[in-house]
């Protein structure tokens, strides 16, 4: 009679979402994800207006993998940090390097992709021989183009941005001499807008730009970094991580 009730308990628990293993109730709650959806390959915006790209097939999967139930929010850039502080936002996923200032806000998974350097996006028909000749140069908010802008090129105004989308449109104006950004992302413009803009000079890299990208959570979050540690390494074991570098082409330049 007893095993008869243990097992109608069992099932019970079963029917309604709880885990039964050890009768340990299952994480219920629904995390919330910040992007910047305007970050292709990793975060961009589908003609449907959904939010797609390596970031979000990676978090998808790692969610899952983890047990949890999770909700992508697109927000600015330069607000994911500040979000996951005070606790409007549970994970942050945005090709985000990992930096020193950084971690001391909001805690880090283990890398999941190696630092790209940055690069140059210019229109098609300039005539810059070099960085020198730039007037001024255009970075996204929160990114860490603004600290490189800043400290090592002289004589060139850094104008933020809260999207792209704004920078690209100064860019053609001539408002602003090139674009600085992510090199896959910068790539990714040039792919997709033949004939309007190209990479200018080599590949930028710095100590300034941070190490690789990772996760950030809140730092009081430790049970849930853990859950996506143990997640990425199955990411990482399985392939999936490869699979994802060569769908989205994310390559990286020497």
């Amino acid at each position: 009679m007893l095993n008869n009730l243990k097992k109608l308990a069992t099932l019970a628990l079963a029917a309604s979402g709880v885990v039964v293993s050890g009768y340990a109730h299952a994480d219920s709650k629904t995390y919330v994800v910040g992007t910047e959806a305007g970050y292709a390959p990793y975060e961009y915006l589908d003609e449907q207006g959904n939010i797609v790209g390596f970031d979000i097939d990676l978090i998808n999967y790692l969610c899952k993998e983890a047990g949890i139930t999770c909700t992508i929010k697109n927000q600015s850039f330069d607000a994911l940090v500040p979000n996951l502080m005070y606790r409007k936002i549970d994970i942050a996923i945005a090709a985000m390097n990992v930096t020193p200032e950084r971690a001391k806000q909001v805690a880090f998974t283990q890398e999941y992709l190696p630092a790209s350097p940055y690069a140059y996006l210019v229109t098609k028909t300039n005539n810059y021989q070099g960085v020198n000749d730039f007037t001024a140069v255009g970075y996204q908010n929160g990114t860490l183009a603004a600290k490189y802008l800043q400290d090592k090129v002289k004589n060139v105004r850094a104008v933020g941005y809260d999207s792209y989308d704004t920078a690209l449109l100064d860019l053609k104006s001539g408002r602003i001499s090139a674009l600085l950004a992510d090199y896959q992302v910068a790539a990714k413009y040039v792919e997709n807008n033949q004939g309007q803009y190209t990479l200018f000079g080599q590949p930028v890299s710095d100590p300034i730009l941070g190490q690789g990208l990772a996760i950030a959570v809140n730092k009081n979050n430790k049970e849930l970094l853990a859950k996506l540690n143990v997640a990425l390494d199955k990411a990482k074991e399985s392939g999936y991580l490869a699979q994802l570098q060569e769908k989205y082409n994310v390559t990286y330049a020497e």
